[in-house]
């Protein structure tokens, strides 16, 4: 039977978050032209929003730096839960994105790295690298000891949500229900939503 839901939205996703099996986040940016962009991200915190490490520039960076709207979705089939979070998103400051670097598996480390590497062969629109170029540099990160640090292009995305709305399957004795959680001057208020 789905729960019934009140108090901070980002204290419950924080609690849907540890009992979901997966910890990424499908989210949503849009170019200056308004062309919508969507990717899945690692997500590794939830406080006053959602966090999770990028490098820069990319595309989402670059959409964030044009129109800092955003969405993210969370989606724990295993649970029959889902939560929509729409709100603004920032990159971090440095020493955030230091910390969260040291944090990191090794093997992202070194895939933050090869992309730096990278990042002065690459060139929009369509991003491409020569073959074998990502392998050559992650084996390179691989054998350098500056490879433990962060690289300059790391960042931090903090994704601070206005609205979320929280969604739980019903039961064969039950319907679906769906919960949105809206952010005003006074804080959060809630109400049931049409699933």
């Amino acid at each position: 039977m789905p729960e019934e839901l009140a108090g901070d939205p980002l204290a419950v996703l924080a609690r849907w978050f540890t009992e979901g099996t997966h910890h990424t986040m499908t989210f949503a940016t849009a170019a200056a032209d308004g062309t919508p962009h969507a990717r899945t991200v690692l997500v590794t915190g939830i406080d006053t929003g959602v966090r999770f490490h990028s490098s820069t520039p990319t595309t989402k960076t670059r959409d964030l730096a044009a129109n800092p709207r955003a969405s993210g979705v969370f989606h724990w089939p295993e649970l029959a839960r889902q939560v929509v979070l729409d709100g603004t998103a920032t990159e971090l400051d440095a020493e955030t994105s230091r910390e969260g670097f040291r944090t990191q598996a090794r093997r992202l480390q070194l895939i933050a790295w090869a992309y730096h590497a990278l990042l002065p062969q690459v060139r929009p629109p369509d991003h491409a690298v020569p073959p074998g170029a990502v392998e050559e540099a992650f084996a390179a990160a691989a054998a350098d000891p500056a490879s433990h640090e962060a690289p300059p292009s790391w960042t931090t995305i903090l994704l601070v949500p206005e609205r979320v709305d929280f969604w739980q399957a019903g039961t064969d004795d039950s319907p679906s229900r769906k919960t949105r959680f809206v952010r005003d001057p006074e804080g959060w208020r809630h109400f049931p939503v049409l699933p």
